[in-house]
């Protein structure tokens, strides 16, 4: 009788271990989110190549700088080459972004459908370049998990504008970085995000190396981080600012 109570009570232990540290599909989310945007501003340079899927082939390389502090706010710049340097956008919310147009000198608002439009080229629209938010469109579950991965299905929320009915994200359980996002337009997969490398610079997470493919057009954009800067107060040096969005790149 004594070793059936002590075995309900190792049974009754380990069930509650097991609540205890078990996630809801929000929390995983919101660690994710947790882990990309945990700075308090980030600088980064990168370089770009856009090229042809099944060809396997490099149409162009770029060369891009991206600031950014939580969330939402962020301004994304092309370097070179000369046909595109100093276009940029200015992104202060996902309801308020801005481009930037030199041959024109005029800064634009992006509104609409074209948020969702590709940016310069790249694979990447104007909404998810730079961005790593999606708690405020999708409603995410867990739909399966083993001893590395947790396999995320984010449903769009009825209030939404965004393009995806759904994302698929493969999450590590370790860090809870993405491994790879999947993204479906009425249950047919549009994009796939992949991500090639990821480094831990200081306390810092970054993905160094990722991968947008559009499965329609048969096109990719990689971009490779080069350099990375933390917490140098952008803010206060009016980074997020339709001003700096104007001014010539260095």
């Amino acid at each position: 009788m004594r070793n059936i109570t002590i075995f309900l009570s190792i049974i009754l232990l380990l069930s509650g271990i097991n609540k205890v540290f078990a996630l809801t599909g929000q929390e995983v989310l919101n660690k994710v989110e947790e882990s990309l945007t945990g700075y308090v501003d980030q600088s980064l340079t990168a370089e770009v190549t856009l090229g042809k899927t099944e060809e396997k082939k490099v149409e162009e390389t770029r060369i891009m700088k991206i600031w950014s502090a939580g969330k939402n706010k962020r301004v994304v710049k092309f370097v070179q080459p000369s046909n595109v340097k100093d276009i940029g956008i200015l992104v202060l919310s996902e309801d308020e972004m801005y481009i930037y147009l030199p041959a024109y000198k005029k800064i634009r608002r992006i509104q609409g459908s074209m948020k969702d439009q590709n940016f310069q080229g790249t694979d990447f629209s104007y909404r998810e370049i730079g961005s790593f938010e999606y708690s405020k469109n999708y409603n995410p579950n867990i739909l399966a998990e083993n001893e590395k991965t947790i396999i995320l299905e984010l449903i769009k929320k009825l209030t939404s504008d965004v393009p995806y009915s759904k994302i698929i994200m493969y999450v590590d359980k370790i860090n809870f970085l993405p491994e790879k996002l999947e993204m479906f337009e009425k249950n047919e997969i549009r994009k796939v995000l992949t991500i090639l490398n990821r480094d831990k610079k200081g306390k810092y997470w970054v993905l160094t190396h990722i991968r947008m493919e559009d499965i329609h057009k048969k096109h990719f954009t990689e971009i490779k981080v080069k350099e990375v800067t933390f917490d140098s107060g952008l803010e206060s040096k009016g980074i997020f600012t339709q001003r700096f969005l104007q001014e010539p790149t260095k």
